[in-house]
């Protein structure tokens, strides 16, 4: 059995495979696939808000053949009458043959693995990683810059919200299979990337420079999430700190990227979606092809 829990699960032989199966969802994604599980049952449990995880999740599924069966707010689930997540799990595993599970709770997701008789998926555990959108996140990244696997040089900057931001953790994992790609991260001091996630090759700075911006591949936006932080007032006091608009992106290099996990809040104006740069919303849609891999991979194995 397989289960996705980290994105340091991965090597880059298993990497490679992944975006080629991806790449052969992509071709299929508008012929519902080819029904190839059928009689297979997907379980969403998603204890934390959630639009395009789940939904591509869900999306995927079916366009496999598969069925999905949901719980979407913990309010309406018997862990508000004080089950535990392993008793919940247990039962869940007795009624589909996968699993995807987000909650505000990191490290959740291996908890969930370690009670469940199928694989399970995780789609984000508090603040600490969501590999399946660094895995879309790499597919992204790819489609713009194949030579990625083949060596190609490729400077990657993080900018935002990098303490709490699980996507930018799961994606600098996986960046550091490939040795050709460098990253640079851009925070205020008290949301900069946690210790267990840097290197020393990394470049920081609290300053998203004209330097940066020109010179950068692929720059990945976050949101502040204001509701991983301790009160109101932190939130405030750094929520207008980076704003992209369209005088910032025509900094980038012209064949530069502009990535975001979504949802945006004002990190990004309205007027740079219809710039060359902007990958989001293909971002979100790469989700679909993505996961439709990674189901195939996790059923494959059981």
């Amino acid at each position: 059995m397989k289960h996705i829990l980290s994105a340091k699960q991965f090597s880059r032989i298993d990497l490679e495979y992944l975006m080629s199966e991806a790449r052969k969802m992509d071709t299929i994604l508008d012929k519902w696939g080819n029904r190839m599980f059928d009689e297979k049952i997907m379980a969403t449990l998603f204890y934390e808000p959630s639009t395009r995880t789940r939904l591509s999740f869900e999306s995927a599924m079916m366009r496999l053949g598969g069925k999905v069966i949901s719980e979407t707010d913990i309010t309406f689930s018997s862990q508000s009458k004080g089950e535990i997540l392993g008793d919940t799990i247990r039962i869940v595993s007795g009624y589909a043959d996968i699993i995807t599970i987000r909650s505000k709770n990191t490290g959740d997701a291996l908890l969930a693995s370690q009670y469940s008789r199928v694989p399970v998926i995780n789609a984000g555990d508090g603040s600490g990683e969501h590999p399946t959108q660094a895995l879309l996140d790499l597919y992204t990244i790819s489609k713009d810059f194949p030579g990625i696997f083949t060596g190609e040089k490729l400077k990657v900057t993080f900018v935002w919200d990098l303490r709490y931001g699980r996507t930018v953790h799961s994606l600098s994992l996986l960046l550091r299979n490939f040795p050709n790609v460098s990253l640079s991260f851009v925070a205020p001091e008290n949301l900069n990337l946690p210790e267990q996630y840097r290197t020393e090759k990394d470049i920081f700075s609290d300053v998203l420079s004209d330097e940066l911006l020109s010179s950068t591949d692929v720059i990945y936006m976050t949101r502040v999430q204001k509701e991983r932080f301790p009160d109101t007032e932190s939130y405030d006091a750094v929520k207008d700190a980076f704003i992209f608009d369209t005088t910032t992106v025509e900094k980038m290099k012209s064949n530069a990227i502009l990535m975001h996990p979504l949802p945006r809040v004002n990190e990004i104006i309205l007027d740079v979606d219809n710039l060359p740069q902007a990958r989001y919303f293909e971002q979100a849609r790469n989700g679909v092809p993505m996961r439709m891999a990674l189901i195939k991979y996790c059923l494959e194995q059981q």
